[in-house]
């Protein structure tokens, strides 16, 4: 009877020849193990296949592409921050990035672009918020958060981000005045829009810029609106100053009024100035 009750009461410490020993304890971890692995890898390639599905989803509204762009925000943000990249067998997380750049044709700093302005606005706002305002408005508030140095964005701004009747510009006057609080604003906020370039023309015209700040002798710790100011202005009047004569085939008498007359069609809204649309309506 004795032997019966050692039997049944399994072997030893240290005895891993006996089935219901060490090896069980070994094998109960090893799934454990690997059930952990596979929730990972799981969690990693859906978490990956809906950052495809965003980057795919090319075929929809301006307002939509909005939204999508900060869920892809929100999404990349995640991958990186739980590193789901490591599981997938990305080397870095920049490797996922390069994927991304070459397999949907994303530029690396539109990217980046997404996940700074998600990261920036999370600690104040959740993610349906952020959706909710889309990528335009998100990218203004995370500018002006850099401009604040450490201040928090003004409670007016972030409800004019939340309204759907302020656009993307009309945010970016909002929150010209509250970020630069302390000068005297002259004027009215003026909006030079956007376009696209190629990547040799975005390097050209970087290099034209920076190179012009330097002439110009505009410290960095100027504020961005007026150094784009100077810049452009400077580059108008140059040019102007070149080609005025050209333009309208003589010079203009001192004592007369220059008038605008367009040679082609040009966006009212961009000068958004009443004697503008007038000389424009009349231009063929």
């Amino acid at each position: 009877m004795s032997d019966e009750l050692n039997e049944l009461a399994g072997p030893e410490d240290g005895d891993t020849s006996f089935p219901y020993g060490q090896n069980v304890m070994n094998t109960l971890e090893q799934t454990v193990r690997n059930s952990v692995v596979n929730w990972n890898m799981n969690v990693a390639e859906g978490l990956r296949a809906s950052i495809y599905k965003e980057l795919e989803s090319t075929s929809v509204t301006c307002f939509a592409l909005e939204q999508s762009w900060v869920r892809l925000g929100i999404l990349l943000s995640k991958f990186k921050q739980q590193e789901h990249w490591r599981v997938l067998g990305y080397q870095t997380y920049d490797s996922f990035i390069h994927e991304l750049k070459v397999k949907f044709k994303r530029g690396r700093t539109i990217l980046y672009g997404y996940v700074g302005a998600v990261e920036a606005l999370l600690p104040i706002m959740d993610a349906e918020a952020i959706e909710a305002i889309g990528i335009s408005k998100a990218l203004e508030l995370k500018r002006a958060q850099k401009q604040l140095n450490g201040k928090p964005l003004p409670a007016a701004a972030l409800a004019a981000a939340a309204s759907k009747d302020v656009t993307a510009s009309d945010l970016r006057a909002e929150l010209a005045k509250a970020t630069h609080v302390t000068e005297e604003v002259k004027g009215t906020w003026f909006d030079l829009q956007g376009f696209f370039i190629t990547a040799d023309e975005r390097a050209e015209f970087k290099e034209a810029f920076l190179a012009t700040e330097s002439l110009l002798g505009l410290s960095n710790t100027v504020p961005d609106h007026i150094r784009r100011k100077e810049v452009i202005l400077t580059w108008m009047r140059e040019w102007y100053g070149t080609h005025a004569a050209d333009f309208s085939g003589v010079q203009q008498p001192e004592n007369v009024a220059s008038v605008l007359m367009p040679r082609f069609k040009v966006s009212a809204e961009l000068l958004n100035d009443a004697a503008f649309d007038d000389a424009q309506h009349g231009a063929h």
